[in-house]
């Protein structure tokens, strides 16, 4: 699995607009092939930090993703930014859940 993240510094009068084009391409971006989610939060303590994040079954899913046109639209909202949004693409080889927390605690 791939987890692409990317964190978005919005200024106060883009973030209606950087919002509005996010949730436009949310449910799209989610019917590609091999998307397993795509999701947009905002920082509890700093209501202008967003972060995008997308999870896909494999890395070919990943670049044909990265060739569309709702990746462009992406783009193209990135560029009202006043600084480089932070982006990462980590490769997960195993994935846990609260059987974890349950056998750490035990």
């Amino acid at each position: 699995m791939i987890d692409a993240t990317i964190k978005m510094t919005v200024p106060a009068g883009k973030r209606k607009e950087v919002l509005q084009t996010v949730k436009a391409i949310l449910g799209p971006i989610r019917r590609e092939r091999g998307c397993i989610s795509c999701n947009c939060y905002v920082d509890v303590e700093d209501e202008g930090i967003f972060f995008f994040k997308e999870d896909w079954k494999t890395r070919e899913d990943l670049d044909n993703h990265l060739k569309t046109d709702r990746f462009a639209v992406l783009i193209g909202a990135m560029s009202l930014l006043n600084a480089e949004p932070e982006i990462r693409f980590d490769t997960v080889e195993s994935i846990a859940g609260a059987e974890d927390i349950k056998a750490a605690r035990a």
